[in-house]
């Protein structure tokens, strides 16, 4: 059974919100090893939290808004014990279908919630340049593909050599 996830969130139809859906259609191009499974979650939301428990790693690859170079890949890590529980009420009121409607920290305070989020969380983002109906990338987040599926193939590495 995989116990790492590579999820690409995004929708492919609305140009570099395709970001990390193009990322895992690179990486299924890649030979990977068995513990890995490749998903395109397109725009998921929290209900992709329950699926989270049956993992040790999880990355997500989304395209991200940050107001840098557009092609600008960012890297984050997030473990489980710093992720806060959400007050009471708070779990329910951020439960909508599409993580770009909740925002990933939702998404992780869900998992936490209903005990499901797992020990790492990886984020591998790219600055977007435009988001508009169309399945190509813009050049600079065309160009970004490769340089994340080395970093995520050094993420696997290093997972891997810790183990």
């Amino acid at each position: 059974m995989p116990e790492i996830l590579i999820a690409g969130i995004g929708n492919r139809y609305m140009g570099d919100d395709g970001f990390g859906p193009k990322v895992i259609d690179a990486l299924m191009r890649r030979d990977l090893p068995d513990s890995v499974e490749l998903r395109d979650v397109g725009l998921c939301g929290v209900t992709l939290a329950p699926d989270l428990a049956d993992y040790e790693l999880v990355i997500f690859v989304d395209a991200v808004q940050k107001g840098g170079k557009p092609g600008t890949i960012y890297r984050s890590e997030i473990k489980a014990e710093q992720v806060e529980g959400p007050k009471p009420g708070e779990v329910m009121s951020s439960f909508t279908f599409s993580v770009h409607e909740t925002r990933l920290e939702e998404l992780l305070l869900f998992a936490k919630a209903i005990g499901t989020l797992p020990p790492a969380t990886i984020v591998i983002g790219c600055e977007v340049l435009e988001v508009k109906l169309g399945e190509s990338l813009s050049r600079e987040v065309d160009a970004a593909v490769p340089r994340a599926v080395e970093l995520i193939l050094d993420e696997l590495q290093g997972y891997c050599e810790r183990k």
